[in-house]
């Protein structure tokens, strides 16, 4: 029966990654740092088109079903420049389903603020991923970074295509000679799109892609059928990024953002705990988000 059950839950796991890599993309734009009428006009069908071109495009060779990735795109202007520039800050946002529970984990939680590009009201939005644009370069590099992580989460290294993608695309960004601004390596711990998908392919931070796949599939996935085991892989996932900080002793991007992005969901999932120590040993992995692990402790006295 065991052996049953084990198979049904591996063959779910296996669907799910199928399906699980389409997009389903919200767009959002706030307008009102923009001073005047004609840079706002120009813009009156940016979100259709830019929907358009994310949610209508086949971004894998997967046969996915009816099961999208949910994501989400906010940009917020804050300039423009000539007839048709602007610059902009951007929330880029995912999440994923929690097996069996009625609840979604957040995958990416990035806020991007150097996007400068150009967009002509009516234009047509084509992919062409081998030349650098500065609009749908900036699009394509992330759509390939949500799928990439959420293919992390089910398989371990199974974000790598998707991560190439990502990294060549940084690559052409970074060889153009358009206005490469954002895509430049940056000062150590800084944000960077070239920073962010080069340590998520460099070989030293193997095992925080490790790290993030036993964190939700075998641990948040399996949180709802068993109690205490997944918790523990749950904390192992925790401790072998920690290790891994301590290991490198230098800023990685990509562990500040997953310690940002789930620092909320950590707190919370280790209320079920009965270790008395547990937000303390989790304190000294994450220091920085300490304040919010000391608050549940107190809850849980």
């Amino acid at each position: 029966m065991k052996t049953i059950i084990i198979f049904a839950v591996l063959s779910f796991y296996l669907t799910t990654f199928i399906q699980a890599q389409e997009i389903d993309c919200d767009v959002t734009i706030d307008l009102e740092p923009l001073t005047t009428s004609e840079a706002k006009d120009n813009l009156s069908d940016f979100v259709l088109q830019l929907k358009n071109y994310i949610n209508s495009h086949r971004w894998t060779q997967e046969d996915r079903g009816n099961q999208k990735i949910k994501c989400a795109i906010n940009i917020s202007f804050h300039g423009s420049e000539g007839e048709h520039g602007y610059k902009a800050q951007v929330f880029i946002g995912s999440q994923r389903q929690i097996y069996r529970a009625d609840k979604s984990t957040a995958v990416v939680r990035i806020m991007d603020d150097k996007w400068n590009f150009e967009y002509i009201r009516n234009q047509t939005l084509t992919h062409m991923e081998t030349r650098f644009d500065p609009l749908l370069s900036f699009i394509d590099f992330y759509i390939y970074l949500i799928l990439g992580y959420d293919a992390d989460t089910y398989q371990t290294g199974g974000g790598t295509p998707y991560f190439q993608k990502a990294y060549e695309i940084s690559n052409i960004a970074r060889g153009s000679a358009s206005d490469a601004k954002g895509w430049e390596p940056s000062a150590q711990g800084l944000y960077s799109r070239s920073q962010i998908i080069d340590e998520l392919l460099n070989p030293k931070f193997q095992d925080f892609r490790k790290a993030v796949h036993i964190y939700h599939f075998r641990g948040l996935d399996s949180l709802y059928t068993e109690k205490k085991l997944p918790l523990r892989r749950v904390f192992l996932a925790l401790d072998k990024i920690g290790k891994l900080r301590e290991k490198i002793n230098q800023p990685s991007i990509i562990i500040r953002t997953f310690f940002d992005t789930k620092y909320l969901e950590i707190s919370e999932t280790f209320q079920r705990s009965t270790e008395p120590s547990i937000y303390s040993r989790i304190s000294k992995i994450d220091p920085e988000h300490q304040k919010s692990y000391d608050e549940f402790d107190l809850k849980r006295r």
